[in-house]
């Protein structure tokens, strides 16, 4: 016996419980889609499912009660519909989607993914247009479905608009630039990226550093901190950081936010405290404090504040020496991030957002920084730690700017704008969708003013209906209108510039991040990116090819996009012949290249512009 088992062969045990996994899974997914697909089969009910990747908490249950809502209706019971959601997580979202349009098996509304392969025109073969049915009224929001507390105004708007222009966006979040037509509805709106501050921390930490600054002398750490004109790096004068310590107010300008850091990290030390960290970072973009002020450093590289630069004229300029990594905006943020860093946990980049979340959670943190998609998970975390004496209050503002005086007030002179804020979260209806109508109707439910309103309030999200209150807890993340225009700014290694090629974004990712972290001299980061940006295939030479065949490739396009809405209206398609006019503008607005080509000539003159 003892010889059997010696010969056995592990490794198949492992291979039979894999495949029984399989097999398992395999029978629950085919139950399950034939479950919504067919219904019950006793009462023939149709079924209309609803997908997402919405999986915080709050979303999905305020979604339910949309659904139970819109399943009560006499007309729906009557139509023998039935309404149900069947959340994805969103890792695997893009290609759990992919695969079900493709085989004709997805659910009839679905969240618009970020997948690569249906994007584009592609997006117009898997998803029905919406421009035809928004010009009309919502009727869910006639009068006898309205709360009776909205003024006359505002009731005869919503009664009366049509549908596209009872979203505050004026449905923006649903359109799509590339096919020239509406294609998601929006249920929702996340507003801006904002700091959540622990209360209980920040009066103990004031009222410590307000003991320390009494003594006879200011210890050495917050003499440090004093801006004077013998102290340029300093942050805030002494006046005011001691004035902002005897009040109760949460840090309202940069100068107050880092004397409040530095003070937390002396806090820690003196009570001893290892786990108490100023700021909860981690690879999450939207946890990075520092990222909030990039934009604003740079803005002041833009020559001409009168329109958007084209990512290629940033790289443009580089190459004529109009701006450098050496430039005093660059220098002063990368000043900023190392100041900011330090006060992550160690090893930040290693940590994820629900492990950033549970820190500040857990009192580990002072600070955090994120959306208001993360809001309900947060503030219901620390509402259900066990020990009372464990939870706290949370104040949420916007991240605070230089004042006059304080460091950097010079270069940051305003925030970047919320103005362009979209609804997110757009349902789009599946083109092979049996229920057409009905899933129109449902979204027409759904963003309905009191729908709407009581799912914001149980979501805990933003609404997009105008005329809804945000819920209380998330008012902070209202879009704020003041400051610069998005546009305006020198992002060129944002992910969505379609000039600049994935390598030197990913120098820059790597490097940056390595900078921020201390793995990397400020010198180092630099000479890495140069060498990045003036390599003939990864840099910005590759980058004028890119932009160039994309130009043309885009009027290339949009002619066949026209051919075929063309062909589409002549057999009676009234939505195609509206499509074929948009086509038609982008057509006479797109120039085949000849902006790049014009670009170049200037910057280059007598070379030939590089082709992929």
């Amino acid at each position: 016996m003892k010889s059997v088992f010696s010969k056995f062969n592990t490794n198949w045990l492992a291979v039979a419980l894999l495949c029984a996994a399989f097999i398992y899974s395999a029978f629950r997914f085919y139950a399950t889609t034939q479950e919504l697909a067919q219904g019950t089969g006793e009462d023939e009910q149709k079924i209309l499912r609803i997908t997402h990747w919405q999986l915080e908490p709050g979303f999905r249950e305020a979604l339910e009660w949309v659904i139970d809502e819109y399943n009560a209706l006499p007309e729906v019971k009557a139509a023998k519909v039935r309404v149900m959601q069947a959340p994805v997580p969103q890792r695997v979202y893009n290609q759990f989607m992919n695969v079900h349009l493709i085989s004709g098996t997805a659910a009839d509304i679905a969240v618009k993914g970020g997948t690569e392969l249906i994007k584009g025109s592609a997006l117009a073969q898997f998803y029905a247009p919406l421009g035809s049915y928004i010009e009309t009224p919502n009727p869910y929001n006639a009068s006898q479905y309205l709360s009776p507390n909205l003024s006359e105004e505002t009731a005869e708007f919503l009664e009366n608009a049509p549908w596209r222009d009872t979203f505050f966006d004026g449905l923006l979040g649903g359109y799509d630039n590339n096919l020239s037509d509406y294609y998601g509805i929006p249920i929702c709106a996340t507003g801006g990226v904002r700091l959540f501050y622990n209360l209980d921390i920040l009066q103990k930490v004031k009222a410590f550093t307000l003991e320390q600054s009494t003594a006879a002398s200011d210890p050495a750490w917050l003499q440090k901190l004093w801006r004077s004109p013998n102290n340029q790096d300093g942050y805030i004068p002494r006046a005011s950081g001691i004035a902002w310590l005897k009040n109760n107010s949460i840090p309202q300008s940069l100068g107050q936010f880092y004397l409040y850091c530095y003070a937390v990290e002396e806090y820690a030390k003196a009570t001893n405290n290892d786990h108490l960290v100023p700021i909860s970072g981690s690879s999450y973009p939207q946890n990075d404090v520092a990222d909030e002020y990039k934009e604003s450093f740079l803005a002041s590289l833009n020559p001409d504040i009168a329109r958007k630069p084209d990512a290629i004229e940033v790289l443009a300029a580089y190459e004529s020496g109009e701006w450098s990594f050496e430039s005093v905006q660059f220098q002063e943020f990368f000043n900023l991030v190392e100041a900011t860093s330090q006060f992550y946990p160690r090893g930040y980049l290693g940590l994820d957002r629900e492990q950033a979340q549970r820190r500040f959670v857990l009192g580990m943190a002072a600070v955090i920084r994120t959306g208001g998609w993360d809001a309900s998970s947060i503030l219901a975390g620390i509402s259900k730690r066990d020990r009372v004496e464990d939870q706290f209050e949370v104040e949420i503002a916007p991240a605070p700017y230089p004042a006059e005086n304080e460091r950097w007030a010079d270069l940051v002179k305003m925030r970047l704008s919320e103005a362009d804020a979209r609804g997110v979260a757009p349902f789009a209806i599946n083109k092979q969708s049996p229920y057409f109508d009905w899933a129109l109707d449902f979204l027409r439910f759904a963003t309905s003013h009191r729908i709407n309103q009581e799912f914001s309030k149980r979501a805990e999200w933003l609404p997009v209906t105008i005329g809804a209150n945000p819920p209380e807890s998330i008012a902070a993340f209202s879009p704020i209108v003041e400051g610069f225009p998005v546009h305006l700014g020198m992002n060129f290694m944002a992910r969505y510039s379609s000039a600049t090629p994935p390598s030197m974004k990913n120098a820059w990712t790597i490097n940056f991040n390595l900078f921020a972290t201390g793995d990397l001299t400020r010198e180092e980061m630099v000479e890495n990116l140069e060498a990045t940006f003036e390599n003939p295939n990864l840099g910005i030479p590759k980058a004028w090819a890119i932009r160039y065949q994309k130009a043309s490739d885009g009027s290339r396009a949009y002619n066949r996009s026209a051919v075929v809405e063309k062909l589409s209206s002549m057999l009676g398609n009234e939505a195609a012949a509206q499509r074929e006019k948009a086509t038609l503008f982008s057509i006479l607005t797109n120039d085949e290249g000849i902006m790049v080509k014009r670009i170049w000539q200037e910057s280059h003159p007598n070379e030939p512009i590089p082709i992929n």
